[in-house]
C-alpha cells in the first residue's frame, strides 16, 4: 500500500540515522581504547579490522534504543507536518497507522534476530583472535569446570583453542587430595595432554610433588566447547547459551550468567517492540508540533531506563531468587501497558 511505502520511507532511513551515528560513536570509542597498542606496535589496519568485527555486537545491543529513537523521528516528521493528522482525518485509524509503523519495523527485528543468533558470536570470537594477535594475550578468558570431585580453572583460551595456565584441586569428602598446575593443555590425538607442570597429592599422610613435562588429561571437553566458554556469555548465541547452561547444571556448576544471557536475548525482540510501541503512542497522542531534539531526548531516557531496569533485575534475580524470566519480562510488560495506556487516551 501507498501509505506503508511512505510510512517505510520517513522512518527506515531515520533508522539507519541513529545507527550510523551510534556506530560513528562507538568507533571514535574503540580507536581511543587501542591507541595504546598502536603505540606499542600494533598497526592500524589490524585495530580497524578488530573494531569492524565488534561492529555487529553494538548494532545488536543498541536495536531497542535504534528503532525507539528512529520511529520517534521518522513519525515525529509526519506528526509535526501534519500528515499524519490529515491521513487519520482521511479515515485512516490509528490500528491500521500503528500496523504500517510496525510491519515497516518488522524486517529488522528479524534480521536483528538473527544476527545475533548467527553472526555476532562468529564476530566476537573473530574480534577476540585479531585483538589477541596484535596485544600478544590470549584471546578468551578463564573458566571453571567440574570433573568428578574434581575442580578444573583455565586461566585463558589460546587463539588455536590450547588453554593456558590449568589449575586442578580434587577433594574427597571435602578433604583435600590432590593438586595440580599445568602451563598448557594440547588438544592431540583425540585427547588432551598437560604441558610442562607439576602435581601435589596427599600419600601416607605427607604431600608429595612430582614434575612432568607431559601429562594425559582424561576430560571430556571438546575444542568447540573450550571456544565457547572462552566467549562471555553475552557474545554467544540463544541456542549456545542454553546448551552450555546445561552442561553447567550437569557439572555441578552454576550456571546463572548463562540463564540471564540466554532469556535477555531471547526476550530481546519483544522488548525493542514494546518501545517502539511507546514510540508510537508518544507521537500519536502528541496534539502539537514537538522539536526533533526533545523527541530524541524522550527517546533516549526511556530506552535507557528500560534497558537499566533490565540490567538491575536480570542480577537481582540470581540474588534474590527469583525467575530470570521474570526480570527480563517485567520491562516488557510494563511498555506495552504504558504504550496501550498512551495509545487509548489518543481520540
Amino acid at each position: 500500500m501507498i501509505l506503508d511505502r511512505y510510512i517505510a520511507a520517513n522512518v527506515l532511513p531515520a533508522c539507519a540515522l541513529v545507527l550510523g551515528v551510534i556506530l560513528g560513536l562507538d568507533l571514535l570509542l574503540a580507536l581511543s581504547q587501542e591507541l595504546e597498542a598502536m603505540d606499542q606496535g600494533a598497526s592500524f589496519s589490524m585495530v580497524l579490522t578488530y573494531i569492524a568485527y565488534t561492529a555487529p555486537y553494538t548494532a545488536y545491543i543498541y536495536m531497542p534504543l535504534v528503532l525507539l529513537v528512529g520511529t520517534l523521528i521518522g513519525l515525529g516528521n509526519l506528526a509535526n507536518s501534519n500528515e499524519l493528522t490529515v491521513v487519520r482525518a482521511a479515515g485512516m485509524s490509528l490500528k491500521r497507522l500503528s500496523l504500517s509503523a510496525l510491519m515497516c519495523l518488522a524486517p529488522l527485528l528479524i534480521l536483528t534476530t538473527l544476527m545475533g543468533e548467527y553472526v555476532v558470536p562468529w564476530s566476537q570470537q573473530s574480534a577476540m583472535t585479531v585483538r589477541a594477535e596484535y596485544r600478544g594475550v590470549s584471546a578468551g578468558k578463564g573458566f571453571w569446570l567440574r570433573e568428578g570431585d574434581s575442580y578444573v580453572h583455565v586461566g585463558a583460551v589460546a587463539p588455536d583453542n590450547s588453554l593456558r595456565n590449568i589449575r586442578r584441586f580434587s577433594y574427597a569428602e571435602q578433604n583435600w587430595q590432590a593438586s595440580l598446575q599445568a602451563d598448557a593443555a594440547l588438544f592431540q590425538d583425540q585427547q588432551w595432554l598437560l604441558i610442562d607442570g607439576q602435581e601435589s597429592r596427599l600419600h601416607d599422610g605427607q604431600v608429595v610433588l612430582t614434575s612432568f613435562t607431559a601429562k594425559q588429561w582424561p576430560i571430556t571437553l571438546s575444542t568447540e566447547l573450550v571456544s565457547k566458554l572462552s566467549i562471555e556469555p553475552k557474545y554467544l548465541s540463544a541456542t549456545d547459551l542454553r546448551a552450555y547452561a546445561n552442561f553447567l547444571q550437569s557439572a555441578g556448576i552454576n550456571a546463572d550468567l548463562f540463564n540471564l544471557a540466554f532469556w535477555k536475548k531471547a526476550l530481546q525482540p519483544f522488548f525493542t517492540f514494546s518501545l517502539v510501541l511507546v514510540a508510537m503512542s508518544f507521537v500519536f497522542g502528541s496534539q502539537r508540533a514537538v522539536p526533533i531534539g526533545q523527541r530524541v531526548l524522550f527517546g533516549v531516557l526511556t530506552g535507557l531506563g528500560f534497558n537499566y531496569a533490565q540490567e538491575i533485575l536480570g542480577p537481582a534475580s540470581s540474588i534474590f531468587g527469583f525467575s530470570p524470566v521474570m526480570a527480563y519480562a517485567v520491562p516488557v510488560v510494563v511498555c506495552v501497558l504504558v504504550a496501550a495506556w498512551l495509545l487509548r487516551r489518543v481520540r
